[in-house]
């Protein structure tokens, strides 16, 4: 309970450094990620099943466990690394405390320093999209290869294309719901 409580002190937006922007993100990018993951899970469960011949429960089961493993060690895992950087980046004199916190896509308080390199801030967020999809498809593709020699199965198709047309139709529908919701919201 004390944990609990730690980390929501840790999100109110003076610890943060947020001014209330931090907590409303975490509060947006939990629905993106349910959102996202309700997608991922549809999309790559049909193409295993057309693609590799598999029951629809089995497939299922199949893109439940890859994405699962996935969604720890990269969808989790990469943030957690980059929350460890931009806080150490934070703690360094202008102009790297202020480009390493970026790097992040962490944005606080830091005067007119940190202004003049917002304007990267799309550049800095697609370089994190492509090494997220990048490691996405090396993790899963490492998983399902095992996870199909522990259950005997051979795919009909070759994995490593597989993982990318796979990856390139659930991301594609990532980027079309982000269009979506920009056009919108005109954020």
């Amino acid at each position: 309970m004390q944990l609990i409580i730690v980390f929501i002190l840790l999100l109110t937006p003076s610890i943060a450094y947020a001014n209330g922007g931090g907590p409303i993100l975490l509060y947006i990018n939990f629905v993106a990620f349910v959102f996202g993951q309700i997608w991922i899970l549809v999309a790559e469960t049909f193409m295993y099943h057309k693609m590799l011949n598999l029951k629809l429960g089995a497939a299922f089961l199949q893109v439940f466990k890859v994405n699962l493993v996935s969604t720890l060690l990269v969808g989790l895992g990469l943030p957690f690394i980059l929350a460890f950087i931009t806080a150490f980046g934070m703690s360094l004199e202008s102009p790297m405390g202020v480009v390493i916190p970026l790097l992040g896509t962490w944005i606080y308080e830091y005067g007119s320093e940190a202004s003049q390199y917002t304007k990267y801030l799309w550049h800095i967020v697609t370089f994190w999209f492509l090494v997220t999809l990048f490691l996405t498809v090396y993790c899963e593709r490492w998983y399902i290869k095992k996870l199909w020699k522990e259950i005997g199965f051979i795919s009909p198709v070759n994995v490593n294309i597989f993982m990318w047309q796979v990856h390139f139709v659930s991301y594609t529908g990532l980027i079309f719901a982000f269009v979506a919701f920009y056009v919108k919201n005109g954020i």
